[in-house]
């Protein structure tokens, strides 16, 4: 079967997260140059990584959790 463990869906969350943190690194700089006052440049790619990493780990943890009644014992337990 072509079934994905909890564990690997852990470390792709784990190596999104510091690439959707440093992209919106890169935006607020290039907000800060271009300008725009504190609150556009600080808050605003603060807030878009808190939602972006926030939307990546629901995907996955539904991934995770639709795998796992697969894992289960003939008794239907899970153990």
């Amino acid at each position: 079967m072509n079934r994905m463990h909890p564990q690997t869906l852990l470390f792709v969350l784990l190596g999104a997260v510091p690439v959707v943190v440093a992209g919106c690194g890169v935006v607020a700089f290039l907000l800060m140059r271009a300008g725009y006052s504190v609150v556009v440049w600080a808050l605003l790619p603060f807030l878009a990584s808190l939602l972006a990493v926030a939307a990546i780990a629901f995907l996955l943890s539904r991934a995770a959790r639709s795998d796992r009644g697969h894992d289960r014992g003939r008794d239907g337990r899970g153990t």
